[in-house]
């Protein structure tokens, strides 16, 4: 009779052990850094909706041009008034950020995804990337501090929705024998190109008074968007051609404007 308890402790301490290793596990803290207003988490995937229908890649290994050509072709607008598209990042925003994101991307691992924050001048924006096969994935959360909302019925009012550039395509919800598409959701193919968008973003009002201090301006403007433009090819972000074609747009629109 005696003799069961030595065998009736072992069993009990294996699982003491394997108990406090559980929650050891369960409870360990998410891997975190910060830098220049960005803040990623790397957070397990079975947060994540529908992840059985995803074949997830690690690492994700992308070049600086290419997270680049990502960040600057995400792009929002409002569901109520829309007007026009505006970016979810700025060229300078984007150039700041694509090697803190490439190096990011490069440290997920199995099982894991990226969470990230970032404070701009208009809010913050927070979301979620992840990849599977020949594909970057992103998720907005919030854009310069609104939650994404799309309620078809209106019982919380609708703030934004993502825009579909070439490259680009909603993530689908089956809904009955129909699909739905998720607008703050975005599949994009991880060769996306150098958006053609960008070289139109934000262009000067015609109606404006051509003096001498809105000339002054301009050409200060123009003078900022080259040297980005500049930087960008000297880092390898963009090719020559992609450089004179940008180049030969911001002039032309330069003396159109000044005309």
């Amino acid at each position: 009779m005696n003799a069961q308890y030595p065998i009736t402790w072992r069993v009990f301490t294996f699982f003491l052990i394997f108990f406090i290793s559980s929650c050891s596990t369960l409870f360990k803290p998410e891997k975190t850094f910060s830098k220049n207003g960005l803040k990623v988490t790397f957070r397990s995937i079975n947060a994540l909706d529908d992840i059985q229908n995803h074949r997830f890649i690690y690492p994700i290994i992308l070049s600086e041009k290419q997270v680049l050509n990502h960040l600057l072709s995400l792009w929002h607008k409002k569901i109520v008034s829309p007007g026009k598209a505006q970016p979810v990042f700025s060229l300078d925003e984007g150039a700041k950020l694509a090697p803190l994101f490439r190096k990011a991307l490069k440290q997920v691992e199995s099982g894991k995804y990226l969470n990230f924050e970032f404070k701009s001048p208009k809010g913050l924006v927070e979301g979620r990337v992840f990849a599977t096969a020949k594909k970057l994935h992103w998720e907005f959360v919030k854009i310069n501090n609104k939650v994404y909302s799309n309620d078809p019925l209106r019982i919380r009012k609708p703030t934004w929705k993502l825009v579909r550039m070439p490259g680009q395509q909603y993530q689908q919800l089956q809904s009955g024998r129909s699909k739905k598409a998720i607008k703050n959701k975005l599949i994009v193919d991880l060769n996306i190109p150098f958006p053609k968008q960008r070289s139109k973003s934000n262009p000067p009002k015609k109606s404006l008074p051509k003096n001498v201090k809105r000339s002054e301006h301009h050409e200060s403007e123009l003078k900022s968007k080259l040297e980005t433009l500049k930087k960008f090819l000297d880092e390898e972000l963009i090719d020559k051609s992609e450089y004179e074609k940008k180049r030969k747009s911001l002039m032309d629109q330069y003396f159109k404007i000044n005309e």
